[in-house]
């Protein structure tokens, strides 16, 4: 063969790999046909013996925001009339700018780190998966609570500047951890079957439902708040280690090992040789998943969006009618905003995600329809006797058992419709697709908390000085 012939050949042999090439830039090309994905791993999946698998997902769920739900549960009482208050030379209490402001610190603090960390997530590759992430960032969490534990136990009383900026730091590491293993744990159970992606969104709620009840006991039999604080957190930390250690336990189960095998060989498609992961490719990825799941990201998105912007911050605030100024229900007043906001939610988000694992209606097509239905329940709550000291708009529902069920609705579609849309996203593309797909599902849940809780200053806002009697608001 002379030097031209094989010049030729050579270039032919290069037509061919561009040709390869760009026709692995469709949809379809970069993971296996329907037909080799069906040759894989077409043994029958073993059972989850004893459900530990799933019970590790829900402890999990659980361990996602125990930390956090604690927090936010003891602050008004622990941060804002405790630690962060100063105390004069004869001894008695006042407030500072830390514990007036406490909660708007705490909202920049805790939203910004979480969805960051949640957007990173997605797209930077790590040596060791997902495991290792989750390990990583349950190690920054248990610190954190170590760390609050013992500024729990000294005094701080001389130094409240200092304590702060120590919790806000604490915060956003807190925060920034919890959102990696937030998002990394529906990555690593979107090849599992649907449920033990239901089993995380179940474990939240019977979280908060856990801490409502805590709260509504320590209200009751409380001593100190001090020893309080230190069970709260304890109780915190307990259950990251419990979680830290699960894991330790789920290689040894088939169950899990199937389907991490599941994803591994999946991956063997996707995976290209180092010198072809361009970012063309890598965004070409994320583009196409992005295209078959974004119906579900923005169910995802508006139902929490919605909830955040009623739970906690309206039904808070929604205080029982009297037309003559005597607080006249069955439910004690001072447990009024603990088991109709607090307990209420929970409980109702922990029936309504439970109730998805049997029941999936409507299908994935139609669920944007009642998802953006759930928009009326905003002004419908504001129609309650929500901030009545400031409101400038009339009283339009006066009644405590309405304002309930419209709470039982409110709370039971966020659980049931956030169950099925986290449940949909993975089902939406190829298994070697899922776990991105569930990463991007769970960014776009934080995305909704964060637009939610920052909607809020705007319901207030619209409440207190656009309604037709702005001269009610206090100034």
């Amino acid at each position: 063969m002379n030097h031209d012939e094989q010049d030729g050949e050579n270039k032919g042999v290069a037509s061919a790999h561009v040709e390869k090439a760009d026709s692995s830039t469709s949809p379809q090309s970069d993971y296996v046909a329907d037909s080799e994905k069906e040759g894989m791993l077409t043994e029958k999946p073993p059972p989850d013996k004893y459900h530990l698998v799933y019970l590790i997902m829900l402890l999990h769920g659980v361990g996602t925001l125990m930390p956090w739900n604690m927090f936010i549960t003891i602050a008004p009482a622990y941060f804002v009339n405790y630690k962060l208050m100063e105390m004069d030379d004869n001894g008695v209490r006042h407030s500072t700018a830390y514990s007036r402001n406490f909660f708007s610190y705490l909202g920049i603090c805790s939203q910004l780190p979480s969805l960051l960390m949640n957007l990173i997530n997605i797209f930077v590759e790590a040596k060791g998966g997902l495991i290792k992430r989750i390990s990583t960032a349950l190690t920054f969490i248990a610190l954190i609570c170590v760390i609050t534990i013992f500024l729990v136990i000294i005094d701080t009383s001389k130094m409240v500047t200092a304590f702060f900026f120590i919790t806000m730091l604490t915060v956003v590491i807190l925060n920034g951890a919890n959102g990696i293993y937030q998002n990394s744990l529906y990555g690593l159970v979107s090849a599992f079957p649907q449920q033990f992606t239901n089993a995380i969104v179940l474990g939240n709620n019977l979280c908060g439902t856990f801490v409502s009840v805590i709260s509504i006991f320590t209200l009751i039999v409380s001593d100190t708040i001090k020893l309080a604080a230190l069970a709260y957190f304890s109780i915190s930390l307990l259950t990251v280690v419990a979680c830290f250690f699960s894991f330790y336990l789920l290689p040894k189960l088939e169950f899990y090992r199937y389907y991490q095998k599941k994803i591994n060989e999946g991956e063997k498609y996707i995976n290209l040789d180092e010198a072809e992961k361009t970012k063309e490719r890598k965004s070409q990825l994320y583009t196409n998943v992005l295209k078959k799941v974004w119906m579900q990201c923005f169910n995802v998105f508006l139902v929490f969006f919605v909830t955040l912007t009623i739970f906690p911050a309206i039904m808070a605030e929604v205080k029982v009618y009297s037309a003559n100024g005597v607080y006249n229900f069955f439910i004690p007043e001072f447990l009024f905003t603990p088991i109709t906001t607090f307990l209420l939610f929970n409980l109702l988000a922990l029936i309504g995600s439970t109730v998805a694992n049997f029941v999936q209606w409507p299908s994935a097509r139609f669920l944007f329809v009642p998802v953006v239905i759930r928009l009326l329940f905003i002004p419908l709550m504001m129609f309650c006797n929500y901030r009545p000291q400031r409101r400038s708009w009339p009283v339009y529902i006066t009644s405590e058992y309405v304002y309930i069920i419209l709470g039982v609705l409110m709370s039971f579609t966020s659980g049931y419709f956030s169950s099925l849309g986290m449940m949909y996203a993975p089902r939406a593309v190829e298994k070697s697709k899922a776990s991105v797909a569930g990463m991007m599902s769970a960014f776009f849940l934080i995305l909704g908390i964060c637009c939610g809780v920052a909607f809020t200053f705007f319901v207030s806002y619209f409440t207190d000085y656009l309604g037709p009697h702005p001269q009610r608001a206090a100034p």
